[in-house]
């Protein structure tokens, strides 16, 4: 599942990274952190089909940027019926701004309910 949403971010154009990028990357840019794990059982034991809650945190210079790149996400992800991965669906989506060195970075959050296939 991680691949798949890693995958299918890179092809809107912008760095995209589990939990932190590794060095420092310019803006726009996408990161990822799953916040939960819901696993289905049966009667014969696990099942083979998950639902994961992974937060996606959109950071851009101007909210303009961030809103537009935000809906990107949240379309590409709606639609996406990729690998591993059923359907992914948008349960919310907040602003939020960060100060780093004087700079004020714009965000979106958007909390994604993924399921897919263990």
């Amino acid at each position: 599942m991680e691949d798949d949403l890693y995958q299918a971010l890179l092809t809107l154009g912008h760095p995209v990274a589990w939990l932190a990028f590794n060095k420092a990357v310019g803006l726009p840019r996408i990161s990822l952190q799953r916040i939960s794990t819901v696993t289905g059982y049966s009667q014969t034991g696990r099942a083979d089909v998950e639902t994961a809650r992974v937060q996606i945190n959109v950071s851009a210079e101007t909210y303009s940027e961030a809103a537009a790149l935000g809906r990107a996400v949240s379309e590409l992800l709606t639609e996406l019926r990729s690998g591993s991965v059923i359907r992914c669906r948008e349960l919310s989506r907040r602003d939020g701004s960060s100060e780093t060195g004087g700079d004020i970075i714009r965000q979106q959050m958007l909390d994604i309910s993924v399921r897919y296939r263990a």
